[in-house]
């Protein structure tokens, strides 16, 4: 069976990590079956989940986890769409993956109330003594990773405008389908879903969140997707 390796559920969500909401989602998509298990930082090719075990061969990444189910299994995940709407589809995805997704773990991360409450929380399993020493340095390494990409020298409210400027792009695109696409489901909406829910998470106190609640056609899709493959978490 196969194996895809995530964190678990975090702060009401299938998965600490939008990445591996992204990939459980593929999964239940394919139709195939398989198991979440807890991922181990020893074995994960990358140092990063998701990654998937099929059969001893393992695939590291959400985007190489799709491409090999397509290949190995025959799963089709274009949702019979043109190549102009799945091209549409990919610069969705890297746009969410790429900055809304930084912008966000921003808030996760570097804001002080969010962060005790949140990022905090995966370094549970280590010793009390050394936990707040660990959680300080990956802070740093994320705050001096943010600079270095060019968000990190943003204001907070210039940071939200371009969260804005992703989320009403994304509304835009959905307008009234059932889908991020149209009327059949394809890999974007697992991109889609994963990374608006993560974005949206009310456990965070978040103004990017905010204005993702404020959009009712958003949230009727985060619901139907949350009803569709998650049945049992709660937007």
């Amino acid at each position: 069976m196969l194996k895809l390796n995530v964190f678990g559920p975090y702060f009401g969500l299938p998965d600490g990590s939008p990445f591996c909401i992204k990939a459980l989602m593929l999964l239940k998509m394919s139709g195939l079956p398989f198991e979440a298990v807890k991922m181990s930082f020893s074995k994960a090719p990358k140092g990063k989940a998701p990654y998937l075990d099929d059969n001893g061969t393992i695939i590291a990444d959400s985007h190489f986890i799709m491409r090999h189910l397509e290949q190995a299994h025959g799963i089709n995940f274009s949702g019979g769409h043109s190549p102009e709407k799945l091209a549409q589809g990919w610069a969705i995805a890297r746009m969410l993956e790429e900055h809304l997704y930084f912008l966000s773990m921003n808030v996760r991360w570097l804001e002080d109330d969010n962060f005790w409450k949140g990022p905090y929380q995966f370094f549970a399993d280590l010793p009390a003594v050394i936990r707040p020493l660990v959680g300080r340095i990956i802070r740093g390494k994320i705050r001096k990773a943010q600079h270095l990409q060019g968000l990190g020298r943003h204001t907070a409210a210039e940071r939200l405008a371009l969260a804005i400027g992703d989320i009403d792009a994304v509304e835009a695109l959905l307008g009234k389908n059932t889908y991020i696409l149209g009327e059949t489901v394809s890999a974007a909406d697992a991109s889609v879903t994963g990374f608006l829910w993560a974005a949206e998470c009310s456990h965070f106190r978040s103004a990017i969140g905010d204005h993702i609640r404020g959009r009712p056609l958003l949230m009727s899709y985060l619901t139907r997707m949350r009803d569709t493959y998650f049945a049992g978490f709660h937007i």
